[in-house]
């Protein structure tokens, strides 16, 4: 019993493996992984400005030291990713989750992140120069200067 237990998680774990490596080469060859699943992938160091990751499942998504510049996140779900030190200027990440995001030392200037959700999210060092940030969720959140936010916190 125990067994065939073990033979179909591996039968039903493999496609979701290969689905992965499909969305990493998609990503990689024609920057876009609209509505894809990339969670918990390690793409720390490369260049993907001008990547379409919309509408996308990121969480621990590993983008530390990434050029991200002009990148779309609009709508996407990113919780407990890594941005230090990325360059995601002029980014659109307008309605998206960043709940629990690391984004320390992370260039953010120019980018428009209305109405995302930056609830235990980290702007420590980060610059935010000309950044939109209307109707942006702050609840713990730290901010560039290290203070917490906790603006949108519900009472």
């Amino acid at each position: 019993m125990n067994v065939t237990l073990i033979i179909s998680a591996v039968l039903l774990s493999t496609p979701a493996m290969a689905a992965e490596k499909i969305y990493l080469d998609r990503l990689k060859d024609t920057l876009i992984c609209h509505h894809c699943n990339l969670s918990d992938a390690q793409l720390q160091g490369q260049d993907f400005s001008g990547a379409d990751m919309s509408e996308a499942l990121l969480t621990g998504i590993n983008l530390s030291d990434t050029k991200l510049v002009g990148a779309w996140f609009t709508r996407s779900r990113v919780q407990n990713a890594n941005f230090e030190n990325a360059d995601l200027s002029t980014s659109l990440m307008d309605y998206a989750n960043f709940t629990g995001v690391n984004f320390k030392g992370a260039k953010l200037d120019g980018a428009k992140l209305n109405f995302a959700n930056l609830t235990n999210a980290t702007l420590k060092g980060a610059s935010i120069k000309d950044t939109s940030l209307r109707g942006v969720l702050f609840c713990n959140t730290t901010m560039p200067d290290g203070e917490i936010n906790n603006s949108g916190c519900e009472k």
